[in-house]
């Protein structure tokens, strides 16, 4: 996706920096805190600091704490902060992509600048993961007919990206049916191999995508809404099932598109032709080129047989198939519904079967002598379900942080770090107990909607080692006591303060679901 650059948008900046005034400080952790100073005019000035910030380096922006900012009463604050938010998603989509929701609700925001800003992010969002733009598709067409100008030309190309990402992510290779109420509408929408069909959608919106896409249901990002998407409970046993082994080598896959890249491997997804599957997609990770020096390969293989023997389960992701020529690859099952950080404003319940379903992973694999060791939201893929049901939580990566810091690369995101993996001579190596944490850290992300540290790495691993996080009921007050008491000790900085097994942390979420269960009863 082109960035949106424009000299109207360059002269708009420099205009509002100069009314509003900048903080002399380019000190991030100061400049989030002066976001909750009581003088309008100091939030508004660290808002438009962090834009400019985030102009020139946009990965020291925490997107979380814009969100926040997004929602001030004044509208300064709000301008500065969702145009550093935008760019923030142009520069870095993966790092934006937990708040686009929150984008997509200031769409229809009264001020101008607050929905040009929106729409450039959700944009940004879009020309990565287009499927969590999706819900954004109505409301940028009603934009087109907005009386500001670069609005509605804005919202105009955001529309052709958002479309396009869509049709570009289809798998079988068919062409996408785009079907739209507005034969107007129909002008403005990408050609190639799409099918653009005008006339009833089946649904209230003006355009339906099909067939990898649904925009049936209401697109307006309410709450409500959300927890219908996310679905109304648990899937039955048979749809949580994972699929059997290929019997395939690397050579037998044709890559789709692809995903991304992570420190240690490239990933597409692709497909392969067995007599028991025409088509099986799979997710192939192949070692990048610039990793295939020394012991790491090696190390990567035994990792990922490890894995495979594990994967009997219903919440591991499945191993299909792996190999080490021509380098060592893996293909894993295809998901197709996010990641663990999708799902932060899940609500009570999904949040903790989710957190089940993750937690009994590890106790299995810890009963087969296997540790992760580097659990976060990226390694917690889901499967959607039929009907409307919740996604399947699948934990992978098992054995990549001990890879990755071969690699000398961080094994894990310090928002999710241990205080073993930043000080192993203070606090220990790398063992069951990480995973116990691990598993707190993202059960706290679940229950709360955020990490228990966010902001600077720098600043975040300084605070996991010295400090406690706040309680879970300080940040989401409609949680059960129990929860304080479960993440207190599952969080702990010492491991004898810590459960001492996965199995006493799944007794005591068991605990915490009854206590809800009464509270509700009550």
């Amino acid at each position: 996706m082109e960035r949106f650059e424009s000299s109207e948008r360059e002269l708009q900046a420099s205009e509002h920096r100069e009314r509003v005034g900048t903080l002399s400080t380019r000190d991030v952790s100061d400049l989030i805190v002066s976001l909750d100073a009581d003088d309008p005019k100091r939030r508004a000035s660290a808002a438009w600091s962090l834009a400019e910030v985030a102009a020139s380096t946009p990965e020291r922006v925490p997107v979380s704490d814009l969100a926040q900012a997004a929602a001030d009463d004044d509208r300064w604050v709000r301008r500065g902060a969702t145009w550093a938010l935008a760019e923030v998603a142009q520069a870095d989509p993966a790092s934006a992509r937990p708040v686009v929701e929150r984008a997509i609700d200031l769409i229809p925001d009264s001020d101008p600048l607050v929905r040009e800003n929106a729409v450039v992010a959700v944009a940004g969002v879009a020309s990565k993961y287009p499927r969590k733009a999706e819900p954004a598709i109505v409301s940028l067409a009603e934009l087109r007919n907005a009386d500001d100008g670069l609005v509605r030309r804005y919202a105009t190309e955001a529309l052709r990206h958002v479309v396009d990402a869509l049709s570009e992510s289809t798998l079988s290779g068919d062409p996408v049916v785009i079907s739209v109420s507005d034969p107007r509408l129909a002008d403005i929408l990408p050609a190639g191999p799409n099918v653009v069909q005008v006339g009833e959608t089946g649904g209230d919106g003006p355009i339906r995508i099909g067939p990898e896409s649904s925009l049936e249901v209401d697109a307006r990002t309410t709450a409500e809404n959300r927890q219908s998407r996310i679905g109304t409970g648990p899937p039955p046993d048979e749809d949580i099932a994972s699929p059997p082994p290929l019997s395939v080598e690397y050579g037998d896959f044709e890559k789709l598109n692809a995903v991304g890249r992570s420190p240690l491997v490239t990933v597409h997804r692709a497909r392969a032709s067995t007599p028991s599957e025409q088509h099986a997609v799979a997710t192939l990770s192949t070692l990048r080129s610039d990793r295939r020096e020394g012991t790491l390969p090696a190390s990567f293989g035994r990792a990922v047989e490890r894995w495979s023997t594990i994967d009997e389960h219903d919440h591991v992701l499945a191993v299909r198939a792996h190999g080490d020529s021509p380098a060592p690859w893996f293909a894993a099952e295809f998901t197709d519904g996010g990641t663990l950080a999708d799902y932060f404003d899940a609500g009570f319940d999904a949040s903790l079967w989710f957190a089940r379903g993750i937690a009994r992973a590890v106790s299995h694999a810890h009963a087969l002598g296997v540790i992760h060791g580097g659990l976060a939201p990226s390694s917690v893929r889901f499967s959607t379900t039929f009907g409307s049901t919740w996604p399947v939580p699948k934990v992978g990566d098992w054995g990549f942080a001990d890879v990755a810091a071969d690699a000398q690369r961080p094994p894990v995101p310090p928002a999710f770090a241990a205080p073993e993996h930043v000080e192993p001579e203070s606090f220990g190596v790398v063992d069951h107990s990480t995973d116990v944490y691990g598993l707190g850290a993202l059960l706290y992300a679940l229950l709360t909607g955020r990490p228990p540290f966010a902001g600077e790495p720098h600043v975040v691993v300084g605070q996991l080692t010295a400090i406690d996080p706040p309680a879970p009921t300080e940040r989401n007050p409609e949680l059960p006591d129990a929860a304080d008491d479960l993440l207190g000790r599952a969080l702990a900085k010492r491991k004898p303060e810590r459960y001492e097994t996965v199995d006493d942390l799944l007794v005591a979420l068991e605990r915490c679901i009854e206590t809800r269960d009464l509270e509700r009863v009550e």
